[in-house]
């Protein structure tokens, strides 16, 4: 079994899969600024999907600031781009990004003393993914994934653990971040200055380039 090559097994909700297609659909100016979106039942018959998946997509919208929703009257476009300043459920930004440095910051030290080959392997692949990946959406599970995969490379079982249970409260705020025009190109760079530094074993400037991509992200995600 060991010398069996699997695929990696990609999932999104159906919750998602229409949050992206209404967004596109949004910033792309097919749906309008001040336009009104179609009611719940008419968005869950066009899309095939119950009435909860689609309260569940406008909400997300709505947090985004994409959209704003009227009691009796519907959900309307406010914005084509990406202007909430989020709290996370119920967690300041802040918070989270203080937690975030404290774990991922000494993670990438430590990766990079003790990474394997098929851990170099699978970050290359999942840099390769993100620079490919045009969804914002899918874009944030591959970010993700590249986060997770430096965890792992830990070797200490609690920091994916930790740090996964993070990147899901993490969610909206990463679609934030990951809307925000030029954000990508930006990301890409940040991660492969994270990457050549635990390629090369080095540990101190895994976590200087760990610790100047989150205070990119920081400086997105905090009011001033």
């Amino acid at each position: 079994m060991s010398d069996v090559q699997l695929t990696r097994v990609e999932t999104k909700t159906s919750a998602e899969i229409v949050r992206s297609q209404l967004i596109q659909l949004i910033q792309s100016g097919s749906i309008a600024v001040d336009d009104r979106l179609p009611s719940e039942a008419e968005l869950a018959k066009s899309f095939g999907v119950s009435r909860s998946v689609i309260r569940e997509a406008l909400h997300s919208l709505n947090a985004l600031g994409l959209t704003r929703s009227f009691a009796g009257k519907g959900t309307f476009v406010s914005s084509a781009e990406v202007t909430s300043r989020l709290l996370t459920g119920l967690y300041r930004p802040f918070d989270l990004n203080e937690v975030r440095q404290s774990l991922e910051v000494p993670a990438a030290r430590l990766a990079a003393g003790r990474r394997a080959d098929d851990d170099l392997r699978r970050m290359v692949d999942l840099l390769a993914d993100f620079d490919a990946t045009e969804d914002a959406t899918l874009r944030v599970k591959v970010d993700a994934d590249f986060h997770l995969a430096i965890a792992a490379a830990t070797r200490n079982p609690l920091f994916p653990k930790l740090i996964g249970e993070l990147r899901t409260v993490l969610q909206e705020q990463a679609l934030v971040v990951a809307a925000v025009p030029g954000r990508a190109a930006s990301a890409s760079a940040e991660h492969r200055a994270i990457y050549e530094a635990i390629a090369a074993g080095e540990g101190e400037a895994a976590a200087d380039a760990m610790g100047r991509h989150l205070l990119a992200v920081i400086s997105m995600t905090e009011a001033s």
